[in-house]
């Protein structure tokens, strides 16, 4: 049995979508953050770090999303469907999962954490910091999607799964970041029509 500790949060609907993508059973347990039941002596007992998702895999106990997503890939994916069994398609992979967690993940997360102060409680030299790192990363994807592959590493991969939860907001936004580069926001649209996609973004309910 697999039970998925999480809330709905970027972090979280990465697990879900790869779930459901891969088409596994698994149950949710819907962790209240802005009750701190992820500081409860239950949760710290899974995750020293009181972070989600965390996923309980037949007892096995994994933290960290891209964690997460590696060992849904190489433990449930007989067929390949989040990483290639090709070694160059597999590493390409792993290296946009890895991209995500260093780059569009924490920028945009402390830009975010910026705008959701009052104006006058603002860092600003912050929010040009961040918001600039967030222009550049951006600018990143739109050119490794230059050469017209759908995905970020070809096929559709762990890759996609890490960054969509995130960019997703800014395209139901409309944020200009985003929608100065067109490949990108096309990336976006082709993963949003995904019906796994669509499912996994409706976790927790």
């Amino acid at each position: 049995m697999i039970r998925l500790y999480t809330a709905a949060t970027p972090n979280g609907r990465k697990v879900s979508i790869a779930l459901e993508e891969l088409g596994l059973p698994y149950e949710v347990e819907r962790v209240r953050l802005d009750a701190g039941e992820q500081l409860s002596p239950a949760f710290l007992a899974r995750n020293p770090n009181h972070k989600i998702p965390v996923l309980d895999d037949d007892g096995l106990v994994v933290w960290e999303s891209g964690a997460i997503l590696l060992h849904l890939a190489e433990t449930r994916d007989p067929n390949g469907v989040l990483l290639s069994k090709d070694p160059r398609r597999r590493i390409e992979a792993i290296q946009y999962a890895f991209f995500q967690t260093g780059g569009i993940g924490p920028n945009l997360g402390r830009l975010g954490a910026q705008l959701r102060k009052p104006a006058a409680e603002r860092n600003p030299e912050m929010m040009e910091l961040f918001g600039e790192e967030v222009s550049r990363l951006l600018g990143v994807l739109e050119r490794i999607l230059a050469d017209g592959r759908p995905y970020l590493a070809g096929d559709y991969s762990i890759g996609d799964v890490m960054h969509y939860p995130w960019l997703q907001p800014l395209h139901a936004l409309q944020a200009p970041p985003l929608f100065e580069n067109e490949r990108v926001v096309a990336w976006v649209e082709r993963c949003a029509a995904r019906p796994a996609v669509q499912r996994g973004m409706r976790v927790p309910e």
